[in-house]
């Protein structure tokens, strides 16, 4: 995406005219990889009129390279957020949830790990395929990419069989983001035999499907999931899904909430929901 195209998705307060007041994926520097200050996240929230947000901090267990960069203080993360909760109380709801990177051997972990903590919400992220990252272009070589994203939908697959303590499935298709021709060559129809499994056991299981507007602050012009993946969830019966930005900066925050509103009206979504205490509340898109 240009960064023309960027700058037209993200949002000021006079540009803040639908109803997806929440942002329910965001990082601050708790999270290995962003260095923002979680207040100036709740600034940027109070100044575009928002009437929530939830930090969903990173906790990758044995991440590939540096297998502590991904880790999390929660003590620490939920003494500071618990203090900003109350500070920003009269503007803004703050939550403070968690963005669980699974791989299957670290299921029982996790699983005692959200138990643990009083999270508002979980969200579960397949990021690592047999101890790979798609983030690092090593980790299509000497393979296709159709084999690449085949095998991370199956392992996604098998990690949502094993696992149930997350309240919504984060960014589904997230390989797709730094494959070698992202979704030039990816289509729902191309992968449903691998896609359909997952939609069915979420539906199945009572959770929720992320929509993830990263998607396009990534250049594929659409979110994650996919539109193709949107659409089947809902002729599926899929109809839980929760949105964020996933935004590491400030101004990433909404991003393309608009848009991304307007879609899922268009698929025929008509909810979406928030969490507090692991439980959900449907509000009107």
């Amino acid at each position: 995406m240009l960064s023309s195209e960027i700058e037209n998705d993200i949002l000021s307060k006079e540009d803040f005219t639908v109803k997806i007041r929440y942002d329910c994926h965001l990082h601050s520097n708790f999270s290995g990889d962003c260095d923002t200050p979680a207040e100036r996240m709740i600034e940027k929230a109070v100044s575009l009129g928002m009437e929530g947000i939830c930090f969903t901090e990173h906790l990758d267990i044995d991440a590939p390279g540096d297998p502590e960069f991904f880790l999390l203080d929660t003590d620490r993360y939920f003494s500071a957020l618990l203090e900003l909760r109350e500070k920003w109380k009269n503007k803004l709801r703050v939550r403070i949830g968690v963005e669980l990177g699974v791989q299957r051997h670290l299921l029982p972990d996790l699983t005692r790990y959200a138990a643990s903590y009083p999270f508002d919400f979980i969200i579960c992220s397949q990021h690592y395929v047999d101890g790979g990252d798609p983030y690092d272009p090593s980790y299509f070589e000497g393979r296709s990419e159709r084999e690449c994203y085949e095998r991370f939908f199956q392992v996604e697959y098998e990690s949502l069989c094993h696992f149930s303590s997350f309240d919504t499935l984060g960014h589904m298709d997230y390989v797709v983001r730094y494959g070698p021709n992202k979704n030039r060559n990816y289509s729902y129809e191309k992968y449903r035999e691998y896609l359909d499994p997952i939609l069915r056991l979420l539906i199945q299981n009572g959770k929720c499907l992320e929509v993830n507007t990263g998607g396009l602050k990534h250049g594929l012009g659409e979110p994650n999931p996919c539109i193709g993946i949107l659409k089947r969830y809902r002729e599926l019966g899929g109809e839980l899904i929760t949105i964020g930005s996933d935004a590491h900066i400030p101004d990433h925050l909404a991003y393309a909430f608009p848009k991304a509103a307007s879609l899922l009206r268009e698929l025929g979504y008509r909810y979406y929901c928030v969490f507090q205490d692991r439980k959900p509340e449907q509000l009107p898109l």
